[in-house]
This record gives C-alpha cells, structure tokens and sequence, in this order.
C-alpha cells in the first residue's frame, strides 16, 4: 500500500549547514564515500520506497523504511521548486536524480506526474538555454513510459534504465520488468529522439553478461554507467546473510563493502572491452584505481549523475 503525503520538513534530512533556503524536494547530495568517484548532484525526492524489490537495494537499511512507500501529493509545491531550482544560478550541480529514494516510474500509474515534469524541463530548461537537467532512473518497461512516448523530447531530461542479466533480474529484481523490456522501451525512446542513457548495476558473480552487454552495445545508448554488487556499511548486517553478498570484502573505514578488485576488473572488463568506441563510459561508487586501470575518464567523472 502506498501512503499518500504532502512531503515536508518530517520526512527530509536536516538541510546541510549555510543553505540559504530550505527546499521540501530538491536536496544537494555530495559523493559518499570519499574514496569514489562521483560527481555532486541533487536529489529530487517526489516519493519514497519502490513496488519493485531488489535484493541488493540500498533502500533497505532500516533509516529509510524500505516498505513504508510514500507518495508526496504536493504537486504544485513540487513543480514550484523545480523551476526555482532551474532558475537558480552558481548551484555546485546542474543534474536532479529522481530515482535515489525510488524509482522513477514505479508510481507513474497511481500519481502521473512526469508529464508535467517533462513540461517544466522545456519550458524553463531547454527554451531558456539552461544547463539544468532532469534524470529519471527505472527498471520499468514501456507501459510506465506513457509520458515520454506523448511528447516530444527535451535536451534537458534523461532517461537511465537499469538492466542487469536475465538470471540476476530473475533472481533479485522481484517485480521489475524484465531487462529486455527494459531495452526495449530504452530503444523506443531514443528512437523518438529522447536522451537515453543505461545502467548494468549491479553486475553480480556468478552471472553470465555477454549477451546484455551486447544488447547495450546494440542500443548505443548516450552513456553506460557499470556498477558492481557492493553495500554501505550500515546495510551490510542487512543483507550479509544473502549468498550473494559472501564474496565481498570488508572496507577500509569510511568506504563500502565490494568485491576483491580483481573480480571487478574482471566483471567491468568484458564490458568496456565491448562498448569502449561506442558509447561514453562511467562507473558507479567505483574508486580512482579501477577507472584508471579501465582507461576510463577519472577527471570529467562520466556516469549517470553527470549531465554531460
């Protein structure tokens, strides 16, 4: 069941010391931990928890009430601050994630609401020549996408779809579209002429990518974000007892628990050796070391948060 809510002071963090104006939605997330590379950007907080349940989720520490899902109602209050927001100038990020606390999608059918997000990014974004842009992340399929196939595409609004192999989708993304549905509403829209980008994370051991990594090459989506199954320390005791999570290693305090850096290489490796030529290429939470030992781009941080 999800409970509708207006969204307010209750159900945020505290607003970061020196912020000249508290804002209900819109947050500045900086990179954490502080040994990844990660560009800052902000959190668009339109709802929170998800109807999809991923086994490896970061939602699922206990801090953010994984099951307790929540609608915030206040649709004007959240049109009003994203246009204040792409109105503001000197902000330390240009990009809104709108698929941190949830996915994107997940409550387009009981609150639509991306029509009008979509209209706010032309309107105020992409007519007025700014750089801000709108980021919608989602393991859903083309029947969530209704929004985007009704209108034209905007420069400043990104579609990320998460995809991972078959067998993993199967066996940890309990409700998800599959990753073919996936694909194949990524392909719809960048037919039409949407910003598509693709996210393979988190790609876990034991399972074969080959062919999805050639299904993503086949896409030539705008960017390809890799991750691997990774934990925060405070949701690790959460779901330490899966199998899954047996191979990763403990970190160095203030860092996230990963598998051994040979596993990575290997599980990213295949990847990039595939796409690289094709498609820009980032990482997700990855450290310094593996972008350098990939050749990938350390310095303009190009992964899915990035509006570039």
């Amino acid at each position: 069941m999800t409970e509708p809510h207006p969204g307010g002071e209750r159900d945020r963090p505290e607003a970061p010391a020196g912020r000249a104006v508290e804002m209900r939605f819109l947050e500045l997330l900086h990179k954490t931990p502080i040994d990844t590379v990660c560009p800052n950007f902000y959190l668009f907080d339109h709802a929170r928890g998800c109807h999809f349940d991923c086994s490896y989720c970061f939602l699922r520490d206990p801090e953010y009430e994984y099951k307790k899902r929540r609608i915030f109602s206040d649709r004007a209050g959240l049109l009003e601050e994203l246009r204040d927001w792409i109105q503001a100038d000197n902000l330390e990020a240009h990009l809104a994630n709108a698929g941190n606390m949830t996915d994107s999608l997940t409550f387009e059918a009981e609150r639509p609401l991306w029509g009008e997000l979509i209209e706010v990014m032309r309107e105020y974004a992409e007519k007025r020549g700014r750089p801000h842009c709108l980021l919608a992340v989602t393991k859903s399929g083309s029947d969530a996408c209704g929004a985007f196939f009704e209108r034209p595409p905007c420069r400043n609004v990104i579609v990320s779809f998460s995809v991972n192999a078959p067998g993993a989708a199967r066996d940890h993304e309990k409700g998800a579209a599959a990753p073919s549905e996936r694909l194949a509403a990524a392909r719809k829209l960048k037919n039409l002429g949407w910003r598509v980008r693709v996210r393979l994370d988190p790609m876990i051991m034991g399972y074969e990518y080959a062919d999805t990594i050639e299904e993503i090459g086949a896409l030539a989506p705008e960017r390809v974000t890799l991750g691997t199954l990774r934990a925060d320390p405070p949701l690790f005791p959460v779901v330490a007892s899966l199998e899954i999570f047996a191979k990763l290693e403990k970190p160095d305090e203030g860092s996230i628990w990963r598998y051994p850096l040979a596993d990575r290489l290997r599980l990213y490796g295949q990847a990039v050796k595939r796409l690289e030529g094709t498609t820009s290429i980032g990482l997700c939470e990855e450290t310094p070391e593996v972008w350098k030992a990939l050749r990938l781009d350390v310095d303009n941080k190009t992964c899915n948060c990035n509006p570039l």
